[in-house]
Order: structure tokens, then C-alpha cells, then sequence
């Protein structure tokens, strides 16, 4: 592997959990990764969260038998699957409620990574900059994709200025809500008009927590994406357009379909892939067919990167990127490993 760091641009950038983990590694409770999700949620408390989260690990418990060691995406996978043999094999005796645990799910991952990645206000939640990130995408260039299967907001919050990417026109499809709240604040800190034009994409090709979907015309960005409330000491659900960690991802509609055509084609055409904090779990078939048939047409092409950057505490992590991507470096391809995305940080702001 090099040492000489360089990127070679267009880059595509892509994140996953282990980036805002290592961003926010030194909070008091730090954003989860899959394999300890059910470790950290119990620690999580107020508006309502623990209340939502005893539930949720009580029906992991029931799975399993256990609620540590259980992944994430391992345990909606089960349910999933269960609700949807459900449908049309329901049991004469004692059926499960499948649905119902999704529901509960879907909430308690919102609101855990917006309890980790925001500081608790009063009652509002604001949040917190990670200036990892923020070195992160001073790296960026015009013609950079940005690619993440995170669904928080620590991307977006981590943009200095409007120069390179905003929320009205920088994911990929039209946008509404540019007037909203949260929209509004994200230009008025920047010093930004409204009027700048993105030069970079961001793809969150899981969703995102601002989202709320707008029928026939892509997304609409939420008033208050940082809700997390209770009303009569009932737990508040918020309406989020997020692809939850199953199998069943719906990305052959809209607006998924467009992100997903257009993280293949960025892909396809980039010369540097810089992978931050994504390890391409064994469950996320979809995500792993879309980098092999990439490295397919760039082999068959000769169309090979430049290099390869690999971010991850896990020298498992990094082996399997190296094998899976040597097809696509060719003979000249060069690959730079990093301990996780403080390092790269660090190793590329020089």
C-alpha cells in the first residue's frame, strides 16, 4: 500500500456509520455502528427514547435470547422477513405483531442518531460540528461525488459555505422546503443567499432524516429534522424517508431509483473512490451488486482508478476493499489505508 496520499479528482467520497462514529468518537455517548447498536441504545435517555428503545430490546431479547452481539441490520432483516411471510401464512395462534416492531425500529434509529450526533438544548436538540468532516470536505472539488448510506445530517451541518453544495439542488433531484426552517438556518449560518448553484452531489442513497417524501417531485426537506418529543407521555413518531436496514430497500422507485443511477454512473466515471467508515456488510446485497457490476464495466472497459483510499479500524475491513476492488485498479492503481477518518483527515489537510 502507498504512503504519498494524493487524490486524484473527480473523486467519489463514501461514507458510512463508521465516519460519524469516528467524528463523534469522544462524545459521552458516541453514534452507533452496526454491531453495537443494541449496546448503546439503553444509554440513550429523554423525550421519551429509553421508553422506545426498553421496547425495542425487548423484542430482540424475545428473538434471541440475547440483546449483545445482535447487529442491526441482522435483527430488521429477521422481522422483516417475518412480516412479510406473515402476510399471507399468518398463524393460527399467537402471531407476531412484525410490522408494529419495524415501526418502533425505524423511530429508534431516528432518534438515535440524532441524540448522538446533537447536543440537548432546552428542550431542542442542536447539532454538533464535526470538524473531521469539515476537513474532509475541503478536499472536495468541483465534479466530487459525495456517497453515503448514513441517514444523519452530520454531512449537510459540516459545510462551511454554500460554495460547492446546498440542499436545494445538491441531492441529485428536485428539492422542495428551501424556505423551511431547518433549510433557512443552513443558509443564514453560511452567509449564503439561496441563489448558489451546487457543483457537488450528495447522494444518500439510504435516505435521510430531513426528508419527507414530495409525491412525483423528488424530496422535501423537513421543517425540524432534530424532533425528538413526547406528547402526553406518549412517544411522538416523525415521519422520515429513510430506507431501513433490511433487505426489501425500494430503491427502484423514486427518488431512490435517481440517486442509486446516478452513485452507478459517478462511480463508474471517478478516478480516486475514497471509502470513509463503510465496511459493505454481507446483508446489504443491494450496495454489493452495485460495486461489483462497477468493477465489472471498469475492468471490461480499462476504464481503472487511480486510487483506492480506505478509512476503517479494521484490517478485515480494509483486506476485503483491496480484494474487491483490485479488478478496477488495474496494474498501476495505487491504495492508501488509514486507521479511520480522523487519520485521513489529518494525513490529507497537510
Amino acid at each position: 500500500m502507498s504512503s504519498n496520499s494524493t487524490i486524484t479528482h473527480p473523486a467519489a467520497f463514501i461514507f458510512g456509520a463508521g465516519a460519524t462514529a469516528g467524528a463523534f468518537k469522544e462524545k459521552l455517548i458516541p453514534p452507533p455502528v452496526d454491531s453495537n447498536f443494541f449496546d448503546m441504545v439503553h444509554l440513550i435517555d429523554g423525550h421519551g427514547t429509553k421508553r422506545i428503545a426498553q421496547q425495542v430490546l425487548h423484542s430482540v431479547w424475545e428473538l434471541y435470547g440475547k440483546t449483545s452481539g445482535v447487529g442491526l441490520e441482522e435483527y430488521f432483516r429477521d422481522i422483516e422477513v417475518r412480516a412479510r411471510i406473515g402476510k399471507f401464512a399468518k398463524p393460527a395462534n399467537q402471531p407476531k405483531d412484525w410490522h408494529v416492531r419495524q415501526e418502533h425500529l425505524t423511530e429508534l434509529i431516528r432518534r438515535v442518531y440524532i441524540h448522538t450526533t446533537c447536543d440537548a438544548k432546552g428542550n431542542s436538540m442542536v447539532p454538533c460540528l464535526s470538524q473531521i468532516h469539515q476537513s474532509v470536505l475541503e478536499q472536495l472539488r468541483p465534479k466530487d461525488t459525495l456517497i453515503t448510506f448514513n441517514y444523519d445530517l452530520v454531512i449537510e451541518e459540516s459545510f462551511k459555505t454554500a460554495k460547492l453544495w446546498n440542499p436545494h439542488d445538491g441531492y441529485g433531484v428536485l428539492t422542495q422546503g428551501k424556505n423551511f426552517d431547518w433549510a433557512r438556518r443552513w443558509y443564514k449560518d453560511r452567509g449564503a443567499t439561496g441563489a448558489e448553484k451546487s457543483k457537488i452531489a450528495l447522494l444518500k442513497l439510504h435516505g435521510s432524516i430531513n426528508w419527507r417524501l414530495y409525491p412525483n417531485k423528488g424530496i422535501c426537506l423537513k421543517q425540524r429534522p432534530y424532533y425528538v418529543r413526547t406528547r402526553g407521555k406518549k412517544v411522538v413518531y416523525e415521519e422520515a424517508s429513510i430506507l431501513a436496514p433490511g433487505w426489501d430497500k425500494k430503491i427502484d422507485r423514486n427518488p431512490y431509483k435517481q440517486f442509486w443511477r446516478r452513485a452507478r454512473l459517478d462511480l463508474e466515471k471517478c478516478r480516486t473512490i475514497v471509502i470513509l467508515g463503510y465496511s459493505l456488510p454481507t446483508t446489504d446485497i443491494l450496495a454489493q451488486a452495485l460495486f461489483a457490476e462497477i468493477i465489472r464495466l471498469r475492468r471490461a472497459r480499462g476504464k481503472f482508478l487511480k486510487a483506492l483510499h480506505i478509512a476503517d479500524p479494521d484490517s478485515l475491513v480494509k483486506k476485503k476493499f483491496v480484494n474487491l476492488f483490485a479488478p478496477a485498479l488495474g496494474a498501476n492503481g495505487k491504495i492508501f489505508a488509514y486507521d479511520g477518518i480522523k487519520e485521513f483527515s489529518l494525513k490529507l489537510g497537510v
